[in-house]
């Protein structure tokens, strides 16, 4: 099993501006699942000793409680965690024009935004662009974590595999999905993805480092 966790230390999300396109646009806020007090959570409710580990400038605090702190009976305000269920996003189309990145952002962080790629008609004007522009991120470095299905803009990528290209890498789509985009052999993209650009640069733990193909920097050269 693959987690993405995305830590927007200092903030809290917030909801992209959806201009004309208006409020209901991309998902309908009604969609996003609140907490609620049923029996499941009731069953958390228990006096065992429970420990909670907050993390604070970047250290780990462990926090001793008698009980379980999850044993609220209910509460005010309208700061909660939210979620939302890929399926319930309607992405923005245009059957003659492909449409950049930012419209498919879902969330907004301190300093990066989330967006989450899900399947979709393909453009079907045949002058329109099947596959992402060729482009490099001069402000934001980009991360891709594949979720499930077939990324249309290059193979070789499976479920649970991340892309990492910095800001001023130059990329886009892989030779093959170009061509098949070109020939229109896809009519509707089989993907779900989640993209997040941040305006502050990146760094790589060793765990990364350990698992980096090494390779995929010439991922993009014809034959491959």
């Amino acid at each position: 099993m693959f987690v993405l966790m995305i830590e927007n230390t200092g903030a809290a999300y917030a909801l992209p501006e959806k201009g004309i396109v208006g409020q209901h646009a991309v998902f309908d806020p009604a969609v996003l699942e609140a907490p609620s007090i049923n029996d499941e959570f009731k069953a958390q409710y228990s006096e065992e000793q429970t420990k909670v580990f907050l993390k604070r400038a970047n250290r780990m605090n462990t926090i001793t409680y008698p009980f379980n702190p999850l044993d609220a009976v209910g509460w005010h305000g309208d700061l909660s965690v939210l979620k939302l269920n890929w399926r319930d996003i309607r992405p923005l189309m245009s059957h003659r024009y492909h449409l950049p990145p930012s419209a498919h952002t879902t969330f907004v962080g301190n300093g990066f935004v989330v967006c989450t790629f899900v399947p979709r008609p393909i453009e079907s004007d045949p002058g329109a662009l099947k596959v992402p522009f060729y482009h490099n991120n001069d402000d934001y470095d980009e991360v891709l974590f594949y979720h499930a299905g077939d990324f249309f803009s290059r193979d070789n990528i499976e479920a649970g595999m991340m892309t990492f290209h910095p800001a001023g890498f130059t990329h886009g789509p892989h030779p093959k999905a170009f061509q098949a985009g070109l020939e229109a052999k896809k009519t509707f993209t089989d993907e779900v993805a989640v993209m997040i650009d941040t305006r502050n640069a990146l760094e790589h733990t060793s765990a990364a480092a350990d698992v980096e193909n090494s390779e995929y920097v010439y991922s993009w050269k014809v034959g491959k």
